[in-house]
This record gives C-alpha cells, sequence and structure tokens, in this order.
C-alpha cells in the first residue's frame, strides 16, 4: 500500500536489523513507545516476527519512505481471533529523526484506514504507559478514547507503571 509518499508491506526477515535499531534506540520516548527499559536482542525480535508466520491474525508492517526505500517505523499488532472486526496495534514506532513531523499521524490513520476498507475492521485498540504522555496525546488526537487504566502493569527502570488501553471505533457507514 503507497500513501503520501510512504510504502507499507510486511517487514522482510532479512530487514530485522533495521527494525532492532529502531526499537533499540536509547531514548525515554522510544522507552515508553516500546514498554521497555532495555535492548531487544536479535532473537527476541526473531521471535515476535516468528508469530506473524505462525499465524494469519498477526502483522508486522514496516513504513518505508517512497523516495529512498528507508524503513522509518513499523506497526505490529493483531486482528482478535474472536472477533475479527477488531485490531490491537501492539507496537507503532517512528524512527527518532521522522518524529514530530506529522509522519506517524499520516501513517496511522492511513492503515486504521486500509484496515477498515480492506478487512472491515471497525475497532482499534492500543496501549501507553501513564507516563508517556506524548504517546497518550498522539492516540487521543488520532481520535482514541482511553477506556481502561491497568495499575501497576509494566516495570520501566524498576518502577511499575499504568498501562492505558485507547480504543478508537469506526461508524458504521449507511
Amino acid at each position: 500500500m503507497e500513501i503520501e509518499g510512504f510504502t507499507f508491506r510486511d517487514i522482510k526477515k532479512n530487514e530485522l536489523d533495521k527494525v532492532l535499531q529502531i526499537y533499540n534506540n536509547d531514548s525515554a520516548e522510544t522507552q515508553f513507545a516500546i514498554g521497555s527499559s532495555r535492548n531487544m536482542s536479535i532473537k527476541e525480535l526473531e521471535e515476535k516476527y516468528l508469530e506473524v508466520l505462525i499465524s494469519s491474525h498477526e502483522f508486522f508492517v514496516g513504513i518505508f519512505s517512497k523516495t529512498s526505500n528507508e524503513l522509518i517505523g513499523v506497526i505490529k499488532g493483531r486482528i482478535d481471533y474472536d472477533k475479527n472486526d477488531e485490531v490491537w496495534i501492539t507496537s507503532f514506532i517512528i524512527k527518532e529523526e521522522y518524529r514530530n513531523k506529522g509522519i506517524g499521524n499520516k501513517t496511522i490513520n492511513a492503515f486504521i484506514s486500509y484496515m477498515h476498507k480492506t478487512y472491515d475492521v471497525k475497532s482499534f485498540s492500543a496501549g501507553v504507559i501513564s507516563k508517556n504522555i506524548k504517546g497518550i496525546n498522539f492516540w487521543s488526537k488520532a481520535g482514541f478514547k482511553h477506556i481502561r487504566t491497568i495499575e501497576r502493569y509494566i516495570d520501566i527502570n524498576n518502577n511499575f507503571e499504568d498501562f492505558i488501553i485507547l480504543k478508537k471505533e469506526i461508524k458504521r457507514s449507511k
């Protein structure tokens, strides 16, 4: 899929090293986005990649610059097994040098639109660590609403943080 200068396509195994570079950026913003204060190993990433190969419900999509073909972001998640019209976005991250330029908003909205039009997905959920104010603002700006908080859910740097679940419903067209 191509939208506004970006190409969306499945990540290939030989691109996992580039994905790992995005995930292992040491900024606090990236740690909040992936929910971990430590670097991910290639083995851990390969396990995440294997989930996609094993299950047709899992997706691991790369966002590439159409002009340079550079990997600038990743969307990972799954279509709900019981309700095929619901998607969980488990990871969405844009390379640091591309942040705060509207690219994240354009790409997540394009992804949501594509999933809705192609697979009739009507509900999208994402989770954010409560201290990730930029992440909460990002998802809110994209039309996601707070539906639940799980207290002390995730350990970041030996501090247990709350986990906020946000959801966006696509209204049925008449």
